[in-house]
């Protein structure tokens, strides 16, 4: 039974990703929205909603089950998906970008808290860095799929068309975890607030949450600016709608290749930060079309970071708040984003793409080094055997 579970929140996760729209929004956005400011309002009003939503859905996840979370995120998502496809306007689509951000903020927490008890169950979470960066490399490779042929569906059939195709893959989710099983929810706090005292103290009893908290931030403030503008950086070098979808899928494919390879440096975390860094600053420094080759590394890397960060934090959490701590975690990183966006957008708007992103990158880079010294005093930790 556990194995079916795990196979369907996997094949669930492929299906999540398949937004065919995912590989040409800009492209819609510069059709119909007619602002150069539109990425950086979408990225703030994406972000909002995460703020607004992330530890509710943690809280209804951990409260009430992490199957009708994931259940209600499919209907989040389909909804999003409608809204934005059919927009006209920037209010239109910030009003789907929120309900999208809904659909995140429910998986959110959810899979991974789902995923993790059940493989406690078997004495097997020594296994969750592995299988947990499986299971979103699956999303990434579905991403991936749906990039790659974003750029011919939209050629042949129009921009609307990669919005509702994305439907499809967004119901047949909600289908495939209907029947899955749940293990029993561990008691948690009676009152909700009382329940978000048990996360804060938690946190504050392990300094190894707020270390590797602090990089799962950097990777998700590296996603909103320099991954959220990507395809703005991609364009800048004067690409056509089917290469952009391409180029696109091979950034997804780069970003699965992250996710599949963090297990293997999981316990070289150290290792992980300087290739990590080292990636940002050449492509930070690179004015030529070689740069999208290395913000397909960048991406890669940044879903490593991301997966390495996540693992040394489910194996800190007790199992009542998993969920929740999780989205507290993906709330503060979201925080900061609102303003690290804003001035990412400006920098963009009055300067360049490239003036932006050596900015942003420069800022990840001094605070991933910070926490290498923190995690060092710390010293070695092993969530792959815990």
């Amino acid at each position: 039974m556990r194995t079916n579970t795990i196979f369907r929140l996997r094949l669930a996760h492929l299906l999540f990703g398949m937004m065919f729209w995912y590989g040409i929004e800009q492209l819609f956005l510069n059709k119909y929205l007619h602002t150069a400011s539109a990425r950086g309002y979408l990225t703030i009003a994406f972000t909002a909603s995460l703020i607004v939503f992330d530890i509710p859905g943690g809280i209804l996840a951990d409260r009430l089950g992490r199957k009708t979370a994931l259940l209600l995120g499919c209907v989040a998502q389909t909804a999003g998906i409608i809204i934005l496809g059919s927009s006209d306007s920037l209010t239109q689509y910030l009003i789907g970008v929120v309900v999208f951000g809904i659909f995140i903020s429910l998986m959110n927490g959810a899979a991974q808290a789902l995923l993790y008890d059940h493989l406690a169950l078997s004495e097997l979470s020594g296994t969750y860095g592995k299988l947990q960066g499986s299971m979103y490399a699956l999303f990434l490779i579905g991403a991936g799929i749906a990039n790659l042929a974003s750029g011919f569906i939209a050629h042949s059939l129009g921009l609307r068309a990669p919005f509702f195709l994305s439907i499809i893959p967004s119901i047949m989710a909600f289908v495939l975890l209907l029947p899955i099983a749940e293990p029993p929810l561990s008691k948690a706090a009676a009152k909700w607030y009382a329940h978000l005292g048990v996360v804060l103290r938690e946190i504050r009893a392990h300094p190894r949450i707020m270390v590797y908290g602090v990089q799962f931030m950097v990777s998700e403030l590296v996603l909103l600016t320099i991954g959220e503008f990507g395809q703005i950086y991609i364009l800048s070098f004067g690409v056509s709608t089917i290469a952009l979808g391409v180029l696109w899928s091979i950034d997804a494919m780069f970003a699965a290749a992250g996710r599949l390879w963090a297990h293997r440096m999981q316990n070289r975390p150290h290792l992980t930060l300087v290739l990590y860094c080292a990636a940002m600053l050449c492509f930070a420094l690179t004015r030529s079309a070689l740069g999208i080759v290395l913000f397909w590394v960048v991406y890669g890397c940044n879903e490593a970071l991301a997966n390495i960060a996540e693992a040394h934090i489910q194996a800190e959490t007790k199992s009542s708040v998993r969920a929740t701590l999780f989205s507290t975690v993906s709330f503060m990183g979201n925080v900061l984003a609102i303003p690290a966006v804003f001035l990412f957008n400006h920098l963009y708007v009055t300067h360049s793409i490239t003036r932006a992103n050596l900015t942003a990158s420069l800022a990840a880079i001094g605070i991933l080094l910070l926490t290498a010294v923190f995690t060092k005093r710390l010293g070695r930790s092993s969530p792959t055997t815990t």
